[in-house]
């Protein structure tokens, strides 16, 4: 997590893993039924047989954020089960044609989730399911781009995302129609398009009837989940990070600089520019502050020597009380096994010293699965009473030195993310999301890519850019001066399906890795998703 040059120590993690990827070519008007993602809603995720008035737990938090997101007003989701959830239960079950007593039994269990499942497949629905305009994402898109450069429209790649290109094909081929020129794929403009492809209008081009649209209480979160941004200054006047923090004030909740890094002697490395100016400006605008700490070149020596480890302690909780940090975000990484209790210790000496001062640790570390015997210096149950959230650092599954892949496929963050949540409570996880991927040369050559320039690239090379239904990410090829190049990279779309897990699992948050080089359709997915303050 620190800068373009050392994210290749994780090769001896990451790469190699032998996983095949089979590329999905999205031939767009077959496609008008795809559902690429499947999601159950955890309901209830206890499976109580019993909550009513009174009860008290996580049971209880979880039914309050879930009726929260399927638009109910259950009060902050504390654990109690108070007047206020009865009555948006009752709510709940008189729109569900149950009984209103409020107490959430078998039955109501089970409408809870399909109700949640109908909710969370909101980005899911394909074409014709739901109107489709600017800003919206999801397979229905990706089915209208196939379809409108099939007909000869440019709406730009196929990457599910309803961008200002997407709009004005949509608005060509109305006019083309004779169509109200609204840039909205309503039923009327849905049927011309099935029409033009030589389809029946109602039916996709399997013959299947389109379902109808299923509908749900608009969604009115009382409380968003905590948006970490990594916030990194790596010359004096490159200001990427600094702009997408400007422009975003009102979905992130906390920034985590990359300043300060401790050689195996003890001596401390300041890193990045202008931090004064940082601090004050986050001070103004409310956004927490916990920079990032990291040991050079993967040393554990600051962690065994317990000398070292005081002084080092000592000093980090100093700079916070001058400062004014709400905390650090620990990122120690190159530990092997046996370094799982220097670390501990160490998390928990820093968390000591900050806690009297109001300001608490959080920790980044390498994602671990039951199937992953590495990482074993990150113990999350032991780690857990010492910090107030682990970061999951989900990418780099494939990276800049190894072979061709997806940087974060979903199955994976899923395992990690299941790992994680049976060792840990749900509130404390964070799920690092990676808005960038790589471009692999045939002659071993890889350079890091952001959504953006990977665009630009499909569209300078003439290539479609692919949808990979395995790993929940776009992907492309394309050959250059006798070379064979392979780019998989996260958009705003691929994130929104880690976004999901996020909702489903009842994950305290996200970190962004890393402000200013994300797809700006980013923040409408955080926005839409109830990600925004």
């Amino acid at each position: 997590m620190l800068s373009k040059d050392t994210k290749s120590r994780k090769i001896w993690h990451f790469g190699g893993n032998g996983m095949k990827i089979f590329p999905f070519v999205a031939t767009l008007s077959t496609a008008c039924s795809l559902l690429l993602l499947s999601s159950p809603a955890r309901a209830a995720s206890q499976n109580p047989s019993f909550l009513q008035q009174g009860s008290v737990g996580w049971s209880v938090s979880v039914l309050q954020q879930e009726l929260q997101d399927l638009g109910y007003n259950p009060g902050p989701s504390r654990g109690y089960f108070n007047a206020q959830t009865t009555f948006a239960l009752e709510e709940f079950q008189s729109q569900a044609h149950l009984q209103a007593d409020g107490i959430l039994g078998p039955l109501t269990h089970r409408a809870l989730i399909r109700a949640l499942k109908r909710h969370y497949d909101d980005i899911q629905a394909p074409l014709g399911q739901t109107d489709l305009t600017y800003g919206d994402y999801g397979p229905g898109v990706v089915t209208l781009q196939g379809d409108l450069s099939q007909l000869g429209y440019n709406p730009g790649p196929a990457d599910g995302v309803f961008n200002r290109q997407t709009g004005q094909a949509v608005m060509a081929f109305q006019s083309h129609e004779g169509l109200v020129v609204d840039e909205i794929v309503g039923p009327k403009t849905y049927q011309a398009l099935c029409h033009a492809l030589g389809y029946s209008s109602g039916s996709n081009a399997s013959g299947s009837v389109a379902p109808a649209p299923v509908p749900s209480p608009s969604s009115q979160v009382s409380s968003s989940p905590w948006v970490l941004g990594y916030y990194t200054q790596y010359t004096q006047a490159s200001t990427s990070s600094q702009n997408s923090l400007a422009q975003h004030l009102h979905t992130i909740s906390a920034i985590a600089p990359l300043w300060y890094t401790y050689r195996a002697n003890g001596e401390l490395i300041k890193h990045g520019y202008h931090r004064a100016w940082v601090r004050a400006y986050a001070r103004e605008h409310h956004i927490a502050l916990y920079p990032v700490v990291t040991n050079a070149y993967g040393n554990d020596r600051i962690l065994t020597n317990q000398t070292l480890r005081q002084q080092i302690v000592n000093q980090l909780a100093e700079m916070a009380r001058e400062d004014g940090y709400q905390g650090y975000n620990i990122d120690f990484e190159g530990l092997n096994y046996w370094d799982e209790g220097p670390l501990t210790a160490f998390v928990k000496a820093l968390s000591e010293k900050l806690t009297p001062l109001g300001k608490t640790v959080t920790i980044a570390v390498i994602p671990r699965t039951a199937q992953d015997p590495y990482n074993r210096a990150y113990n999350y149950q032991a780690l857990a009473p010492y910090v107030s959230k682990i970061v999951l650092m989900t990418y780099d599954y494939h990276d800049i030195g190894s072979a061709p892949g997806p940087v974060a496929p979903i199955n994976w963050v899923n395992q990690a993310i299941q790992y994680a949540i049976t060792r840990v409570n749900p509130e404390k996880i964070v799920l690092g999301l990676a808005v960038y991927g790589y471009n692999w040369a045939s002659n071993g050559q890889t350079v890091e890519i952001h959504a953006n320039q990977a665009r630009s690239l499909a569209a300078q090379y003439g290539v479609p850019i692919k949808w990979n239904p395995l790993s929940d990410e776009p992907e492309f090829t394309y050959q250059s001066q006798g070379m064979t190049h392979t780019v998989y990279f996260e958009n705003g779309y691929s994130d929104a399906f880690k976004l999901q897990l996020v909702k489903q699992y009842h994950l305290g948050g996200v970190a962004i890795w890393r402000l200013g080089d994300e797809d700006p359709h980013l923040w409408t997915v955080l926005s839409r998703m109830g990600f925004s303050h």
